[in-house]
């Protein structure tokens, strides 16, 4: 499953980071290509903001390759009417067990309409041992060069070149499918779902569903290759596998539960001992305990003095 992002990429950049090697073995960067709607650099992406991806540049009549695509993270189903952003299906994540079946996915897939989720990593909650535990956020991301920290900008490179290619942050390619939506004012809304498997023994002890990765160059070929088959490409994904060496992770705080916090602090590293000591429902039982606890000593300061004075009254009686 995949409920939550980060992409702090600027548009610029994310040109160079989605370089590829055209058929002919150039490498080139990735241009964007026009979307009415609009990718904003962020920490914490949820469902119905923006998240680029990758398409063949076939489908909007370009000459390259590929194409970057600002899309809304939702897929607007084929046969939605009104306001783009207010059908009410989880469409999200899509199950790759059920997509050659599904009314939902079977249209955009007959006409070809696969794309690739760009990300720099994404979040995910593993329950805690009881309800009252709460749920700890990971963020997960690609496993990087040796100094370069996830959570930490200024660690990373903004280098390309022909010969080497792209030697920046290392992003998660995930397989997507995506799908077109005209709106009444004649806006064209780009939107797309991010394609889950079953987890495999890296993380099902974070949870039992995982994004589709295309990291491989080859994979990223092959399923935008609009010549192969729905069938073709589908077997394709069947048979990738997650090697323990792609992925890395971190706990993060709990800031980025709520989807309209974007601070840069939603994947920084921390320790969940630590974050919970000092978060305010923490602070305030501490203040609260404090209180509690000088309040029981003023009582017993009085009760003491309270059982004193009826003493000196009765030795002067």
């Amino acid at each position: 499953m995949c409920g939550r992002t980060a992409c702090t990429l600027n548009p610029d950049t994310l040109c160079r980071a989605c370089g590829y090697k055209d058929a002919a073995g150039k490498r080139r960067t990735t241009s964007w290509t026009k979307s009415d709607v609009e990718y904003v650099p962020s920490t914490n992406i949820g469902p119905k903001d923006v998240l680029p991806c990758v398409v063949a540049g076939s489908h909007f009549g370009k000459e390259d390759e590929r194409v970057l695509c600002a899309m809304m993270w939702s897929m607007i189903p084929p046969w939605h009417e009104g306001d783009y952003r207010k059908h009410n299906l989880s469409t999200h994540n899509a199950r790759l067990e059920n997509i050659n079946n599904s009314k939902l996915y079977r249209a955009p897939l007959s006409k070809g309409q696969r794309c690739i989720v760009i990300c720099e990593g994404y979040y995910e909650w593993k329950a805690g041992k009881t309800k009252k535990d709460g749920k700890q956020p990971y963020y997960i991301y690609a496993n990087q060069e040796k100094g370069v920290k996830a959570d930490d900008p200024s660690t990373w490179k903004d280098e390309f070149s022909e010969e080497s290619g792209w030697k920046g942050f290392k992003l998660l390619k995930m397989a997507g499918i995506f799908n077109t939506f005209k709106t009444v004012e004649g806006k064209i809304i780009y939107s797309c779902t991010i394609i889950t498997t079953e987890a495999n023994n890296i993380l099902s002890w974070l949870h039992n569903r995982v994004p589709l990765f295309l990291n491989e160059e080859e994979n990223a070929q092959a399923w935008l290759n609009e010549e192969l088959s729905v069938a073709e490409a589908v077997d394709k994904l069947n048979k990738l596998t997650l090697s323990g060496d792609d992925l890395n992770w971190h706990t993060v705080s709990t800031l980025v539960n709520n989807v309209l916090c974007k601070s840069k602090d939603c994947r920084k590293k921390t320790n969940p001992v630590e974050e919970k000591k000092n978060s305010p429902s923490s602070f305030m039982a501490s203040w609260l305990k404090k209180g509690s606890a000088e309040s029981a000593k003023r009582k017993s300061v009085e009760t003491d003095k309270n059982d004193k004075v009826p003493e000196k009254i009765s030795k002067t009686d």
